[in-house]
């Protein structure tokens, strides 16, 4: 383990390592972002920010080209690439630079590099169909803004609730969503109708379809039958027997 270590702080070897450092943060963060404290699960894949690389002129959008990250999320190929180059540079320095020459070094990289490129190029390559699916799926649904739905939870208020969205095309949707700040919370079986996405709390925010007009209808339904003359422009309550 130490030997691993003094390896890994070599000047040559330093880069990769503090790479493979974020690289390891990065995943970190990003899995334990998925949780959030109301014990739901948001997952966020967010790969047409990744993907969408501009893959026009340049060595290093050639590279890029060539290991499919036009395909792959690009922190996906990055973190392969440098997990490859980490590698074989310590299994390289350690037989062949046994001194810590960095001429010998730097030659070793280029000869280390080339091959990450390949080998992260054969491991993104099964991965590549798979992102297509993905990203077509989500291109192909149906929107969600502007569909109604039913609360699914217990309870739907400003902070976290669940509501169903059923889709034509595709099976129903459940959704993380909230009030706005100013809405009476809503219980299961209710119908809500979804106004918006709020990136901050990563919330759907509804409002409900209960109205004024709706509720003054389920009150007149338990009265008799009532005509309207529009002379006197009053109510008329006719008792049916």
């Amino acid at each position: 383990m130490k030997e691993l270590w003094e390896q890994a702080l070599q000047i040559y070897n330093l880069p990769l390592t503090v790479g493979l450092i974020i690289f390891c943060l990065y995943w970190l963060v990003s899995s334990i972002g998925i949780f959030d404290f109301d014990t739901d699960v948001d997952v966020d894949l967010d790969i047409d920010a990744e993907a969408d690389v501009d893959l026009n002129g340049g060595i290093f959008s050639s590279i890029l080209n060539f290991v499919n990250a036009a395909d792959v999320p690009l922190m996906l190929v990055l973190t392969l690439l440098n997990v490859s180059t980490w590698v074989i540079s310590m299994i390289s320095n350690e037989f062949w630079n046994p001194d810590h020459h960095l001429g010998i070094a730097a030659g070793l990289f280029v000869v280390n590099f080339i091959i990450s490129v390949i080998i992260t190029r054969y491991m993104t390559k099964p991965l590549a169909p798979l992102f297509h699916a993905i990203k077509n799926d989500v291109e192909a649904a149906e929107p969600l803004i502007g569909q109604s739905g039913k609360v699914k939870s217990r309870v739907l208020d400003h902070h976290y609730g669940q509501v169903q969205v059923k889709r034509e095309k595709t099976s129903p949707a459940l959704l993380n969503c909230k009030l706005s700040e100013t809405d009476k919370p809503l219980v299961r079986g209710d119908e809500v109708l979804v106004v918006r996405y709020d990136k901050e709390s990563k919330r759907y925010v509804v409002r409900s379809l209960i109205t004024k007009e709706s509720k003054s209808k389920t009150i007149s339904s338990d009265l008799p039958d009532q005509e309207y003359d529009a002379d006197n422009q009053s109510t008329t309550l006719i008792t049916t027997e």
